[in-house]
């Protein structure tokens, strides 16, 4: 019940009067106002507002500085229409200013109109959001919303969006845009979302990122219009593209954050390096998996600009500038997925591979570095399945690219607290071993003698006794996401056939050894069996190139190639990393060979005769 009634007026506050609203004409704060914590402005009296809120908090001299909060109005000139405010609460320390815009790929003719577009459509979702409230708050709100105000508070840093009535005296809290919630990876049976959902970029989306870590979002004063203030609409269609798509085509899906979100993203938007670099690899992601020409125009444009402001940043790395440290590992590392999104042919992986092995053994060792502690377990997987992936189609001639010493005891540290990746699922052991089994295969090899035999050293020969018991030995954890477990297991039958072929594939023993023979064919037949338990639509296949490009050189009968062919082209149909394309040509070239030829050992042969090289990462 109020208190007094409400006499009718026409001659009430520009407040009332805007609202059309009834005005006891009570100065200098009417009953009105004072009830809805409104400005109340009164038409004889200019420049006299007077602003009420319940428990104000106090503000100290450094809230007018350039760096503290600050509140800006953006109104509709008639004084008939509603009007929008954002608010921001001054504290006693500087605060990360909470910028949130939906972003959509229609073209804005005017910056004010496009303003009040967004933040009608914002206005508008917060209202379906709040329909299902309480009758008894409800029953106060029966307007539609007169302004948006958005309040960031200091100490969670956490963006509260509240909407506030035209009728209503209280403001109706809406939920909390989620502060560090981390987009499930997993998506089901089905690889992706919709294409047509990458077409716009919705609030959550671009908050999410943004929120993963406050203290590496550093923004100046933003247009209202875009979180990317400097680029135009190509790039905020690309960065849709890169939250929606290209980031779980480079995730595995094996755990629930999406560390090319959660830890990529924000440090994208605290370095223009990393920013235009994550664009690139979108373009890139985009051009290969929808194959439009104006598409390889744009990946064109982007990957350029991409390795111009690289080189940039390397100079003034070499120069002596290291303050870019982070974001040179990071943006190699980038690059490298870049690559394999793109599916280059020229070996360019492997320059920024070694280019980011150097750079990451030493930006984990300078005590200085100042990196986000939940980081460097990341880098170092993204180290290690890179450069393990890679080193099967490295050019003989060429040094393979290394694991570092430093890089290698890191990992096994993971491994001993049973890290699960996105690049390395739960199988990080085994790729630790692919390396050995490298070099152990090329120091046999080279021991060939005229007639075709081996003769291995006795130290190969335990060698190749130790590796083959610690692949047989592992298998993946029971807690780990099933499809992890499965692809691990896939990995293993791969890594037993890239040691066993060491000694030959069964098509190339003359005479035949049966006993070798058959240890193959049922490590080919276990994996196929694997794989037919998970569908190729999975994010989990993202992994996989390797260890079916193994399997596929270690037989000749055509059921099975048939099946790894089918995969392959689903895999590419899903998730569109070029790699995965390139996979299957090379394989199918391949299998036209004379039987003994055919070999995971035999593969970089094959790649110098075609001229191609690329990672099977």
């Amino acid at each position: 019940m109020r208190a007094m009634p409400i006499i009718r007026s026409r001659t009430g506050c520009f407040t009332c009067r805007r609202r059309k609203k009834k005005c006891n004409e009570e100065k200098p704060l009417c009953s009105g106002c004072r009830r809805n914590h409104l400005e109340c402005t009164w038409p004889t009296e200019t420049n006299n507002t007077l602003q009420t809120r319940p428990k104000p908090l106090p503000t100290s001299k450094s809230s007018t500085s350039p760096t503290a909060a600050a509140a800006v109005a953006v109104t509709n000139p008639s004084p008939d229409t509603p009007h929008l405010t954002t608010t921001a609460i001054t504290t006693d320390k500087p605060m990360v200013d909470a910028a949130i815009t939906t972003i959509t790929t229609t073209p804005t003719p005017t910056a004010s109109s496009a303003t009040h577009d967004s933040l009608a459509t914002a206005s508008t979702t917060f209202r379906d959001r709040t329909h299902s409230h309480s009758s008894s708050e409800s029953s106060n709100h029966d307007d539609a919303s007169d302004h948006v105000e958005i309040i960031t508070s200091h100490n969670t840093l956490q963006p509260q969006l509240r909407l506030i009535s035209d009728a209503s005296p209280d403001l109706v809290p809406v939920s909390p845009v989620s502060s560090v919630s981390p987009v499930p990876s997993h998506h089901g049976p089905d690889m992706f979302p919709d294409n047509n959902h990458a077409r716009a970029l919705t609030v959550s989306s671009m908050t999410l990122a943004a929120a993963a870590d406050p203290s590496l979002l550093t923004l100046s004063p933003l247009s209202p219009l875009s979180l990317l203030p400097n680029h135009g609409r190509e790039s905020s269609d690309l960065l849709s593209y890169y939250l929606t798509r290209t980031a779980n085509s480079m995730g595995n899906g094996s755990t629930d954050v999406n560390p090319f979100i959660a830890k990529l993203v924000p440090l994208a938007f605290a370095n223009p390096l990393v920013l235009q670099l994550l664009l690139a690899q979108s373009a890139s992601h985009r051009q290969s998996a929808d194959a439009s020409p104006l598409g390889t125009e744009v990946a064109h444009h982007y990957y350029a600009d991409s390795l111009r402001m690289f080189r940039n940043v390397v100079g003034e790395y070499v120069s002596g500038k290291d303050d870019n440290a982070l974001a040179l590992t990071v943006g190699s590392l980038i690059l490298c997925l870049t690559e394999v999104a793109r599916g280059d042919v020229h070996g360019t992986v492997f320059d920024h591979l070694r280019a980011s092995e150097s750079m990451l053994s030493l930006l984990l060792t300078r005590p200085d570095s100042h990196i986000p502690d939940d980081l460097p377990d990341f880098l170092v997987e993204f180290a290690i399945h890179m450069t393990v992936t890679s080193i099967m189609s490295t050019d003989p001639k060429r040094a393979p690219p290394e694991l570092s010493p430093v890089i290698e005891g890191l990992a096994r540290t993971l491994i001993a607290k049973g890290y699960v990746g996105q690049l390395s699922g739960c199988w990080l052991e085994l790729l630790l071993l692919i390396p050995h089994v490298y070099h152990l295969g090329h120091r046999i090899m080279a021991t060939r003698l005229d007639d075709g035999t081996l003769s291995p050293q006795p130290d190969d020969i335990i060698t190749f006794g130790i590796l083959q018991s610690q692949i047989m030995a592992f298998f993946p954890d029971a807690s780990v996401n099933p499809y992890s477990r499965l692809a691990a297991l896939v990995f293993k039958q791969g890594v037993l056939l890239y040691l066993w072929s060491i000694l030959g594939t069964p098509h190339q023993h003359n005479p035949p050894n049966p006993a070798h023979a058959n240890l193959m064919a049922a490590a080919v037949a276990e994996a196929l069996s694997l794989l037919a338990q998970f569908p190729a639509t999975l994010r989990i296949n993202t992994s996989l190139c390797w260890p079916l490009t193994v399997i596929g050189c270690c037989t000749t009968d055509p059921d099975v190639q048939r099946v790894l062919c089918h995969r392959l082209q689903t895999m590419h149909a899903t998730i569109g990393l070029g790699n995965m394309k390139e996979t299957l040509i090379l394989l199918q070239h391949i299998w036209t060979k004379d039987p003994h030829h055919i070999s995971p050992w035999k593969l970089s042969d094959v790649m110098q005769e075609r001229q191609v090289w690329f990672s099977f990462a």
